[in-house]
């Protein structure tokens, strides 16, 4: 985002005038230098964007990307700079016209405002039960045709197109299971580190690795989330010097540590509960979700 960009849209979302100079200050004049070992290149002037890890940039960010335009019949989903259209119908030709007005739409705003639109990792799925015999639209941006894929991947989630979630697992799994390797000397049968230490390692770095956007996945069928279980079980079992004859159930009990489903149904009713009290306006937009018993979702599956 340029400095007069910004500043534009300062001023237009009625933003203090002194704010808006402190902002333009801010933005004015920044450099930059690139240092490769002992090599250090020439300085060169920033014209565009905000400093990285800075306490303000995500809010000039959001404050730059505001007026970003929406369609009625598709819903726009961001996070930063990661953004999803989505729209639902049963005819896919209706799903073309609005996806390609929509962003038809985002394009021109796009060129206006000076942002770049990364065709390359742009990718379209179709949530469906049943693709055979279903014909899929055509989608472009920048006049390059949108693959469909069989999954995406978003704010490190995988979702496959019939949710089923085994992707996700697998791609968790093999995650989880890279980071317990790097924490293997602390957490081994052989090291000499005190148990209780060994399992504060486990539910402060490891279990949230597994149980990250619990919430979504947690409906997943029983044999899909023993992945993730067996993963626990088995750094259980090596902290606790458990033998191969030993039940897992039986180990858990014994250090009264809950179970793989216990827990991720606990952040689950925490992450509704926050829902319902929370003070964001955004957030008190969203319609209540009342589980119905005939329906398999999430919430109605985790706090039931």
């Amino acid at each position: 985002m340029e400095r007069w960009f910004n500043t534009h849209k300062l001023i237009t979302l009625n933003t203090p005038q002194y704010l808006v100079k402190i902002f333009d200050s801010y933005l004015t004049n920044r450099s930059f230098r690139v240092r490769v070992k002992d090599e250090l290149s020439e300085q060169k002037i920033i014209q565009a964007g905000v400093a990285q890890g800075s306490k303000v940039g995500p809010v000039l960010f959001s404050c730059y990307i505001n007026d970003i335009p929406k369609q009625f019949n598709t819903l726009l989903c961001m996070y930063a700079d990661d953004t999803a259209i989505l729209a639902q119908n049963k005819n896919p030709n209706y799903i073309q016209l609005a996806l390609n007005r929509h962003l038809a739409t985002i394009e021109d705003w796009f060129h206006k405002w000076k942002i770049a639109i990364n065709a390359g990792k742009t990718e379209a799925v179709m949530f469906c039960k049943n693709i055979k015999n279903l014909n899929f639209p055509q989608l472009k941006i920048n006049n390059i045709q949108i693959p469909w894929s069989q999954e995406c991947k978003y704010l490190g989630v995988i979702l496959d197109r019939k949710l089923t979630w085994k992707p996700h697992f697998l791609y968790t799994k093999k995650k989880f299971r890279n980071a317990a390797r790097k924490f293997y000397p602390l957490i081994s049968r052989n090291s000499k580190m005190h148990r209780d230490n060994k399992m504060l390692i486990y539910t402060a770095y490891l279990r949230p690795i597994l149980t990250y956007a619990a919430p979504v996945w947690g409906y997943a069928a029983k044999s899909n989330i023993k992945i993730l279980e067996s993963q626990q079980n088995i750094v259980i079992a090596q902290i606790c010097h458990a033998t191969w004859y030993m039940r897992a159930t039986d180990v858990r009990k014994a250090l009264n540590f809950p179970s793989f489903k216990e827990f991720i149904k606990k952040l689950a009713i925490n992450f509704y509960k926050s829902f319902d009290n929370s003070d964001n306006e955004a957030i008190k937009c969203i319609h209540k979700y009342k589980p119905d018993i005939k329906i398999k979702r999430p919430r109605n599956i985790l706090i039931s």
